[in-house]
């Protein structure tokens, strides 16, 4: 008996390793295939078809049964089946909020001005993101992200060596641009519908003023920044999901140039007088998943 199983034993389990599955349509046709997943209302399989082996899917609903294991002969080699990866590997985030710088208003800014900075701190934050995912977990990108803020006020003065007194305005038309690479981590829900994204991303940042005191002129410089955000995404149909962000951006600018029209003239800042540009953002938006 002992003997028996022994020689039996090499056809059972050929039988496993070469057995195949078996789908029957709602119209009555049996299928010899090997599925390789069961996701929502479709059923993924490959088959042979004449001496081609195809990858395709049926909708549920127009499968009357199917029982893996039912054939002890393969028609698809185990090596041909496409096995299907279950996650989506592009993600696009589109968000749009609010962000506030973190630099300190200084002391040598007037008692009359001291409001007009404050309000230069906040303004409008533009957003996005896309990572190509190459594993479920861990996926790479680019970054891209607008700060925009602005202010005026009226009834100024600058004062010549001379005392001699011009008016005007003051205003600012503040823009701050990052763009750079990064690497994206995320942490799906169980049921693979939510996701918990972080991003950290290394790149360059412009920045730019429009700036008038009396007289109008340009500050413009660029630095590297650094940026991480973290976002969770509620899916609300199987490609779209909506998010909420946060994000802090790290930078100083060490040196900018200041244009007249007239003349450009480079500015070095010196340790302690840079410009701190590091802001925290709070933004939502739609997300495009593939």
């Amino acid at each position: 008996m002992r003997t028996f199983l022994l020689l039996l034993a090499p056809v059972l389990l050929s039988g496993n390793l070469f057995s195949q599955d078996l789908i029957v349509t709602a119209d009555g046709d049996s299928m010899n295939c090997r599925i390789t997943r069961i996701k929502g209302d479709n059923i993924y399989f490959t088959f042979r078809y004449k001496d081609e082996i195809r990858s395709t899917l049926l909708p549920v609903s127009q499968v009357r049964y199917h029982q893996t294991g039912y054939y002890q002969v393969s028609e698809v080699p185990d090596g041909r089946v496409a096995r299907k990866q279950d996650y989506r590997h592009f993600r696009l985030a589109l968000n749009g909020g609010f962000g506030y710088h973190l630099a300190r208003i200084s002391d040598d800014v007037p008692d009359d001005f001291v409001s007009y900075a404050k309000r230069m701190k906040s303004g409008l934050n533009l957003n996005g993101d896309m990572a190509y995912y190459i594993s479920e977990v861990v996926g790479i990108g680019l970054r891209y992200s607008l700060f925009k803020t602005s202010n005026e006020m009226n009834d100024i003065y600058v004062e010549d060596e001379f005392g001699n007194r011009r008016y005007g305005i003051m205003s600012d038309d503040l823009a701050i641009h990052f763009i750079g690479p990064s690497m994206s981590t995320r942490l799906l829900s169980r049921n693979k519908k939510n996701e918990l994204v972080t991003n950290l991303s290394l790149g360059y940042i412009h920045y730019f003023n429009d700036k008038v005191v009396v007289d109008s002129y340009n500050i413009t410089g660029g630095t590297i920044g650094m940026s991480l955000d973290i976002t969770y995404d509620i899916r609300i149909t199987e490609k779209i999901s909506l998010g909420i962000q946060a994000s802090l951006l790290s930078a100083s600018l060490y040196s900018y140039n200041y244009d007249n029209g007239v003349t450009i003239q480079k500015v070095q800042l010196e340790a302690g007088g840079y410009e701190n540009l590091s802001r925290v953002d709070l933004s939502f938006g739609i997300r495009f998943s593939l």
